[in-house]
């Protein structure tokens, strides 16, 4: 069951609860009796009262709101930035690897390079060409 509203007769079970806040003078025309005009008054006060309350609760959310929005906009801005970041970190270990492959293939030339000359200099024939002491040997196996 709902709760019921405070103004209800039976809203009131709890005998620990405290009693309820008499309502507000109304503001009347005739001293001391509630008439028409004094309820109607009474309701525009209450009213004014829900739209003052209504424009705080909608300023705080607005206020929430542009905060939230700032605190995307940095996170953004800081994502953005690490993207940034980790694709230059990308293109620069890619330079390196490129690199890396580039050193193996001029390594393994220069040492073929030196095998056939070290072959040349012990005198050995290196693809029909004859070493100092004029021993051919290797290319076609003759």
């Amino acid at each position: 069951m709902p709760p019921l509203h405070p103004a209800h007769p039976h809203a009131q079970l709890d005998p620990n609860a405290p009693p309820p806040l008499p309502p507000p003078p109304a503001e009347s025309s005739s001293a001391g009796s509630p008439t028409a005009n004094g309820s109607k008054a009474s309701r525009q006060l209450s009213n004014s009262k829900r739209a003052e309350q209504n424009r705080k609760a909608q300023r705080a959310f607005r206020e929430r709101r542009d905060a939230k929005v700032r605190e995307l906009e940095q996170r953004s801005a800081l994502l953005d930035s690490a993207l940034a970041s980790a694709d230059e970190a990308n293109r620069r270990w890619e330079e390196c690897r490129a690199l890396v492959d580039q050193l193996r293939v001029e390594n393994a030339a220069l040492r073929a390079a030196l095998t056939q000359a070290q072959m040349a200099n012990a005198g050995v024939v290196v693809d029909g060409k004859e070493g100092e002491d004029g021993v051919a040997v290797g290319g076609d196996g003759e």
